[in-house]
């Protein structure tokens, strides 16, 4: 629950036009603060220099496969209006090829920085962020820095995979004006746990059955966690939701004494683990929050013997949201040893983990 915010923003995105994800969300929005003091990150893509860029609108652009190839160049990150569009104000187009390597689950995030003043970002053809509102709902979002979460499934190991950003600017600066852009990944945060970050599948609506295994999922959307359900096309949504992640465990995966880190959620919740409830913040069936149920972290301990290492285990998390943001919004989201607990969070603490954070960050403050 968030009631320092009012804005009118625009429906759903999942009135996109064929050919961008239209039957899922690739979704993913992911607003959040990398403090400069983290030691965790690792450039793995550095996206200084020219991009492909034209002026207009056009949902085709976000293909991967799209030719570009007679588009002009642009530098990044650059005020577009200093490098030859002045007093250019409208929609606008950003693409970059690139390569890279990565582990299965790796947390990775691109890191643009400063757009000016509306964008949506897209790997592969997938939406993976946006911030602001386009027209004729607009918002600006200027004063963001964005870093957004990228799944795996998304990328593909080598040469082809392309970045293109869709930009709205209003008037003064255009486009990406970010210090630091590139591609980060943080996986050594997670090395005391199994991370359970990334794609998720989500379904408007409440049906308690929706917790059990074996339910066919495959027609829900798909969304990040964490990040607020607003940013990811749901913006007008309060009410129930339930998310499912399917994940299989190491073979050698130490499965007793483990607790369940959720990260914080808008506004309640019921978490299950293989169809058995583990916890739960607030009471949903009253559906009225009134103990700042939206800032708590969730920690929620696993029954000895309920995870299975080397096979299925499914994640279900009944949701409610009163008003406002929405959805499992801030991590940690991740299973540890119930014996690391506390050195999980000393090491939070240390290295200033705050990325986890839906806030922005300052843009000088990591470059």
């Amino acid at each position: 629950m968030n009631r320092k915010r009012t804005l009118t923003l625009p429906k759903p995105l999942r009135n996109m036009k064929p050919g961008i994800a239209t039957k899922t969300f690739p979704a993913i929005v992911l607003l959040m603060m990398i403090a400069s003091i983290c030691s965790a990150g690792e450039r793995k893509v550095n996206l200084r220099g020219n991009w492909k860029f034209s002026l207009g609108d056009n949902m085709n652009f976000a293909k991967q496969k799209y030719d570009d190839s007679k588009w002009e160049e642009m530098y990044v990150p650059a005020d577009w209006h200093q490098e030859g569009f002045r007093e250019y104000a409208g929609y606008a187009w950003y693409r970059y090829t690139f390569e890279i390597t990565f582990k299965p689950n790796e947390p990775l995030f691109i890191e643009l920085g400063r757009i000016d003043d509306v964008d949506e970002v897209y790997i592969n053809g997938n939406l993976v962020g946006s911030s602001g509102g386009f027209p004729p709902a607009y918002y600006t979002a200027v004063s963001v820095n964005r870093a957004y979460l990228i799944p795996t499934e998304f990328l593909v190991p080598g040469k082809g995979n392309v970045i293109a950003v869709r930009v709205f600017d209003e008037g003064g600066e255009g486009g990406i004006v970010g210090r630091n852009p590139g591609i980060f990944s943080y996986d050594d945060v997670f090395a005391n746990g199994y991370t359970l970050m990334g794609n998720w599948k989500i379904n408007l609506g409440d049906d308690p059955t929706w917790s059990k295994e074996g339910i066919d999922d495959s027609k829900w959307e798909t969304i990040a966690v964490p990040a607020t359900w607003e940013n990811q096309g749901f913006r007008d949504y309060d009410g129930y939701a339930w998310y499912r992640k399917t994940f299989t465990l190491p073979k050698d995966f130490e499965a007793k004494e483990m607790v369940l880190l959720l990260g914080r959620i808008d506004d309640m919740d019921q978490a299950f683990i293989n169809g058995t409830k583990i916890g739960e913040t607030g009471n949903l069936e009253r559906r009225w929050a009134h103990n700042e149920e939206h800032n708590m972290s969730r920690t929620y301990f696993i029954p000895n013997d309920l995870l299975r290492p080397g096979a299925t285990n499914t994640i279900a998390v009944r949701v409610y949201d009163q008003e406002g943001r929405g959805g499992i919004y801030e991590g940690p989201v991740t299973i540890i040893r119930k014996s690391e607990y506390r050195a999980f969070w000393k090491k939070y603490k240390e290295e200033d983990f705050s990325w986890w954070s839906i806030l922005g960050w300052d843009d000088d403050d990591h470059r």
